[in-house]
């Protein structure tokens, strides 16, 4: 693992100017191996590993690392154990599981729920042992009498090393991989939370354009045109969704918002599991330029779009998104990640944020 932090430039990530540092926090996502990073725009970052999927056979765990922006902030741990036979072993296991490292018995855990997934909370003393073993080969265990989980270190230290980077704490005296001797006088900052005030809109749309209506082929190309950030339309970019006979145009759905203004809504595409509707705003003449939204929603009610695709067709992880309109325009007040689909429960495990609001 020691080779990670060549591939990383360590020396190019201390030299990032003090501009770039100042600017906004956004939220990033970073993955290696069975490791992965999310930070969200508030400077707060999660890590979280798993079990080894190679073999099939490990019984399914995780281990969340969570960590504040600012000075001197603890990282805190989280686990989320499973089992292939989740039956009375869970009650069982809950009271006996036990942290070790490199073979090591470091003790009982703390439980907090007592069906699988067995949830719950590493100690300091227990976070700490596994920090120290963060730049080098660690066997982690979670342990019972009849039960074991593992969650792999392949991946560790260059999602840790990340999430210094990201917190600006690489070279200081409170890095988690490449620490120095250098203050956190520097660090990066915690931001607030996003504040956003819902503006409820109709829930309803007063108006279904289908395919063949006069207005439709107009409207469908004013939608069409108005991708994100001027990019060049891709190809079959919500085309319809696919019959055997090609891509079907899907009806135009018309919501109406505030200050003159309409949602545009119609399903873009369909997979095995998941579905996708755009998302447009105009003016109520449905004249000029649309402004693009999403073409991820699932749903939309009262001034909010939702948006929740599965990571696979058995719903172990999901990635889900909102926006909220505010009077004048959408703000997407959540994009969240709930974990690598590695079987740990339905819905997945973790709130993964890259976004996260207080929405009033």
């Amino acid at each position: 693992m020691k080779s990670i932090f060549a591939l990383l430039s360590i020396g190019c990530i201390s030299a990032i100017s003090t501009t770039l540092w100042a600017q906004e926090m956004k939220g990033m996502s970073f993955a290696h191996e069975d490791w992965e990073l999310y930070c969200s725009n508030t400077g707060t970052c999660r890590a979280a590993g798993y079990q080894n999927d190679e073999d099939g056979e490990s019984e399914p765990a995780s281990l969340l690392l969570t960590r504040q922006a600012g000075v001197k902030q603890p990282v805190r741990a989280e686990f989320a154990l499973a089992s292939f036979e989740q039956d009375s072993l869970a009650q069982q296991a809950a009271k006996t599981i036990h942290f070790y490292l490199n073979g090591r018995d470091l003790g009982l855990v703390k439980v907090d729920s007592h069906e699988f997934p067995v949830m719950g909370t590493l100690s300091a003393s227990q976070v700490n042992a596994l920090l120290q073993l963060a730049v080098h080969s660690a066997k982690i265990e979670f342990k019972t009498q009849d039960l074991s989980w593992q969650i792999s270190d392949v991946g560790m230290t260059a999602v840790l090393l990340k999430m210094d980077d990201v917190q600006k704490r690489v070279n200081t005296v409170g890095a988690l991989i490449q620490k120095g001797q250098n203050s956190e006088a520097q660090v990066r900052a915690a931001t607030p939370k996003l504040q956003v005030k819902q503006v409820k809109t109709a829930n309803s749309p007063y108006l279904t354009l289908e395919p063949q209506h006069r207005q439709y082929q107009a409207l469908y190309k004013t939608l069409i045109s108005a991708h994100p950030k001027g990019e060049e339309v891709p190809e079959g970019f919500c085309e319809g969704v696919y019959s055997g006979d090609g891509a079907e145009p899907q009806p135009i759905q018309l919501y109406k918002l505030s200050g003159q203004k309409v949602l545009a809504s119609t399903l873009c595409w369909r997979a095995a599991y998941n579905e996708g509707y755009g998302m447009w705003v105009l003016d109520a003449s449905l004249k000029g330029p649309a402004t693009f939204v999403t073409e991820t929603a699932s749903d939309f009610s009262e001034g909010r779009i939702v948006s929740g695709q599965k990571g696979r067709g058995i719903g172990d992880c999901w990635a889900i998104a909102e926006w909220v309109w505010n009077g004048q325009q959408f703000v997407q007040t959540m994009d969240r990640w709930t974990g690598m689909c590695r079987g740990l429960a339905a819905g997945g495990v973790w709130n993964l944020d890259k976004i996260e609001a207080d929405v009033k």
